[in-house]
């Protein structure tokens, strides 16, 4: 039905004047059990500016501050991020985006992954989460779910 799409590039930024600060980025690493370190703060602070990223574009918003490090610490870093739940990834079929929101939300992506944006319809997730919850799949339990609408600019 829908095509597979590649994603690289982020909307929903958190503004200039929200910036956070040294001291919150780091309880925020603290309180999901990460040590605090420039290097994360550096990749928490751009990932939180550009909202949706892929690496690519995480690193080079890290290289404005640190202009040594390297594709493979950023990423690392991201993972780490992830799986400890202080932030989020963006699933498809194309490159790895992350997502400065750790929580289960839906997304539209646009002209064929050139932008995500954060998909907030209450209506939609309350059909989706009415469909699911009378839903059994054999040998699998549903523990939430994500909408991604591949949508075009017009």
């Amino acid at each position: 039905m829908f095509e597979n799409f590649y994603i690289f590039a982020s909307v929903n930024p958190i503004s200039m004047e929200d910036r956070l600060s040294i001291e919150d980025i780091g309880g925020r690493l603290r309180a999901s059990g990460l040590k605090v370190t420039n290097q994360r703060i550096a990749v928490y602070r751009a990932l939180a500016s550009l909202g949706h990223a892929s690496v690519d574009s995480i690193v080079s918003e890290v290289r404005r501050t640190l202009p040594v490090v390297t594709v493979a610490a950023v990423y690392n870093i991201l993972e780490t991020m992830a799986e400890s739940g202080l932030i989020g990834r963006v699933l498809s079929t194309g490159r790895k985006i992350y997502d400065i929101t750790p929580a289960y939300h839906d997304h539209l992506i646009v002209d064929d992954g050139c932008e995500v944006v954060d998909l907030e319809d209450p209506e939609i997730r309350r059909l989706v989460e009415m469909h699911l919850s009378g839903k059994s799949f054999e040998g699998y339990r549903v523990r939430g779910a994500r909408l991604y609408v591949d949508v075009e600019k017009i």
